[in-house]
């Protein structure tokens, strides 16, 4: 690694120095890139939770509204059941 530094950098290699000077700017270029698509990914990704966190809580309202709703629902069938046996019997 070292011999390959100093190669590059005393001209002695295959890539002259504007060259390197351009791999430089390219890859960091791609460096910023990169890191803009990330913190639009991880944005994103908050943003997901965020909804996911609100939609698990929506849930879990109308679990307990279903239950509340499915134990009246019950209530009602067995006192209407009781009326009706009641009319039924007095006929």
């Amino acid at each position: 690694m070292a011999a390959w530094r100093h190669k590059a950098e005393s001209g002695e290699g295959a890539v002259r120095s504007e060259e390197m000077e351009e791999l430089k700017r390219k890859m960091n270029a791609k460096v910023v890139e990169l890191e803009a698509q990330l913190e639009a990914a991880q944005s994103k990704a908050s943003s997901m939770e965020k909804v996911k966190n609100r939609l698990q809580g929506e849930l879990e309202d109308l679990s307990v509204e279903v239950e509340r709703v499915r134990e009246r629902f019950y209530s009602c069938l067995t006192y209407f059941t009781h009326r009706v046996g009641r009319i039924w019997n007095a006929s």
